[in-house]
């Protein structure tokens, strides 16, 4: 899927996401460099959420997510959704520490499949309905919105 240039910043850090929700699922197959254990991928996930994850959350909200409602009324109902999806993985991500070790692999799966069904509808679903339904004066608007949080 080919993505504006607007959107592109954004999508591209889709894929650190995809990469942790799959590691985080049951029977993710090892990969190179990351953690493996239940409690390895715990501390990486919290790592994760601070560093790539909370920074990727306030972009699209201060960006995408401020844009989309102004488009269409459908557009307004999948932002307000994403949203609550931010909260929700925020939320389930910093619960991570008080899991016993046998209720660790599965909220863990639970966060990994979140993730990966909550980018997967950004990419499919919502960044292609918004690059078709804004008007492309909006979309030079966002671009530079998106290029002026990055550089902050």
């Amino acid at each position: 899927m080919k993505r504006h240039e607007s959107i592109a910043p954004i999508s591209r850090q889709h894929h650190s996401g995809l990469l942790t929700a799959r590691l985080l699922q049951r029977g993710a197959p090892p990969y190179k460099g990351m953690p493996t254990t239940p409690e390895a991928k715990r501390d990486y996930t919290l790592t994760f959420l601070e560093q790539h994850l909370l920074p990727h959350f306030k972009l699209e909200e201060n960006t995408v997510f401020r844009l989309a409602p102004q488009v269409s009324g459908e557009l307004a109902q999948q932002t307000k959704q994403l949203q609550e999806q931010h909260q929700l993985l925020e939320s389930l991500i910093l619960a991570l520490p008080d899991a016993t070790q046998t209720e660790l692999p599965d909220k863990l799966h639970k966060i990994g499949k979140l993730l990966e069904q909550h980018i997967r509808h950004e990419e499919r679903v919502f960044f292609e309905q918004l690059q078709q339904e804004l008007p492309d004066e909006k979309l030079q608007a966002l671009q530079q919105l998106v290029q002026q949080h990055l550089r902050e």
